[in-house]
């Protein structure tokens, strides 16, 4: 009998402090929380590893807020009872870290416990939007976070780079990208800022305590950091994931692909046998219910099912390959969406190459896919 497969999340919400910008489910914990999440947690995969012991895992990534800050052995113990209940088919196991929480004796416990790629959370190299964002580390720290990493044997690095913050102009972007490709690394996400209501700097921007850069200046923060990536050996294979051949991230991969995942922990998110779900966001029900704490259980329909499958295919720099869509849903895409598919062609947003289709232009990817539904 062949094996299902999923790739599997662990969220551990914890950070030292809140970024101005997040809005995930994070918190600074108090007192007992750590090692009482921790006990839901395990017992969370020992449950879910018998329930789905038909499955085969083909990546792990533990996620968070940051998984770096928890005490040592922690991060050990999880893959270890992770390995033991359930199978896994893949070797890729990515863990984030921030730069100032991550230190060689971290770094040996990642590396021991099985991790094989470190995900850094920069965003800047400028101290000043650090602080904007609520940052508590700085360039040097990455430096010598990378070091580390590459000092235990993990060599499969990703920093995370953002554009578009208050204050940030062009010459930052330059400088930060130009001084991430100079250090060892295999990786970058290179993402534009999301106001998320109800965060510090959302309201600073709305109360015009600070003022986001033009949708120009966006632009053209964007289209250097792809130009200048390229050049540098750092590809685009999703509008704000670049890797060097062969260290695209296997895990996120799946998620483009529409294959099938399993979030463990706080308010994780799952999709298996076409369903969606995640676990709660409340902190005290998922304690007292960890194997019991779904919400938001929905089955696809046909409708959204081909709707998730071509936005997500889309944003890759591949784009949708038609025979698989076709087969899949025992349709006829180009058929099927004759009339946004000339459209599209017709003002050149669109190319049509060798059974796939791609957007020409990701900086307004959006307003394309929207074209769709």
């Amino acid at each position: 009998m062949s094996l299902n497969k999923f790739a599997l999340y662990v969220h551990i919400p914890f950070c030292v402090s809140k970024c101005s910008y997040c809005d995930f489910c994070s918190f600074v914990p108090k007192n007992e929380q750590v090692s009482a999440y921790l006990q839901a947690l395990n017992a969370e995969i020992k449950a879910k590893g018998e329930f789905y012991k038909n499955y085969q895992v083909t990546s792990i990534y533990i996620g968070g807020g940051t998984p770096s800050i928890l005490p040592k052995n922690v991060i050990f113990e999880i893959l270890k009872n992770i390995k033991t209940n359930f199978k896994i088919s893949g070797n890729s196991i990515t863990i984030e870290a921030n730069p100032n929480s991550f230190t060689l004796e971290k770094a040996q416990e990642f590396k021991e416990a099985g991790c094989n790629r470190i995900s850094f959370g920069l965003q800047s190299h400028n101290d000043e939007i650090l602080k904007i964002l609520n940052r508590k580390h700085n360039f040097q720290d990455l430096v010598n976070a990378v070091n580390y990493a590459h000092k235990v044997g993990i060599n499969d690095i990703n920093v995370d780079f953002m554009f578009g913050v208050p204050t940030q102009d062009l010459e930052d972007v330059k400088e930060s990208l130009n001084r991430v490709t100079n250090l060892d690394i295999t990786h970058i996400s290179c993402y534009g800022l999301i106001l998320e209501p109800n965060t510090p700097l959302y309201n600073e921007v709305k109360n015009k305590e600070l003022q986001l850069p033009s949708d120009d200046e966006c632009v053209n923060m964007y289209d250097y950091a792809v130009d200048f990536l390229s050049k540098h050996g750092f590809f685009r294979y999703e509008i704000s994931n670049f890797a060097k051949k062969g260290y695209e991230s296997v895990h996120n991969k799946n998620y483009w692909a529409r294959g099938e995942y399993l979030g463990l922990g706080l308010a994780s998110h799952s999709f298996i046998k076409g369903v969606h779900w995640h676990n709660t966001s409340n902190f005290n029900k998922y304690l007292s219910t960890p194997l019991n704490c779904m919400e938001n259980i929905e089955p696809e329909t046909l409708k959204t099912a081909k709707e998730e499958t071509i936005m997500l295919a889309l944003r890759t720099e591949k784009g949708l390959n038609i025979q698989e869509y076709n087969k899949k849903f025992q349709s006829d895409f180009l058929k099927e969406y004759k009339n946004t598919i000339s459209k599209l062609s017709t003002q050149n947003l669109i190319t049509i190459k060798n059974d796939y289709i791609k957007i020409n232009d990701f900086n307004i990817s959006n307003a394309i896919i929207a074209e769709f539904f």
